[in-house]
């Protein structure tokens, strides 16, 4: 348990990370500098799970090799109407064209979905 002074000027006690996960009713009345500390190491500790979470993932587009999809399957990942995607195919980077057939990257799409989710 670490010490943060309160408006007074008497050190207050602050719970772990730990000890407000086992009882969150700590976190009532902790002075305004506490609960900012706890929230800046929540956030970094958060930061350091995220990376080493992403780190451990097995890349799932080195395991499989990519699969061109038809239409009606693209349209049903990308959740749009299959007129919106045969629309708008010139603009999307994973459109794949063999003369008068149309297909898409599956990997392509993951990516597209990842860049829009903002991850």
């Amino acid at each position: 348990m670490a010490r943060v002074l309160t408006l007074s000027g008497a050190p207050a006690a602050v719970p772990t990370l730990d000890e407000l996960a086992t009882d969150p009713a700590r976190a009532t009345g902790l002075p305004r500098a506490a609960v900012q500390v706890l929230l800046h190491r929540c956030v970094a500790a958060q930061t350091v799970l995220l990376g080493a979470l992403a780190a451990s993932e097995p890349n799932k587009t080195e395991a499989e090799p990519d699969r061109l999809l038809d239409v009606a399957t693209s349209a049903a990942r990308l959740g749009v109407s299959r007129d919106w995607l045969y629309h708008h195919a010139r603009e999307l980077p994973f459109t794949v064209r063999n003369g008068r057939l149309l297909r898409f990257s599956s990997r392509g799409i993951d990516g597209y979905i990842r860049t829009r989710q903002g991850h």
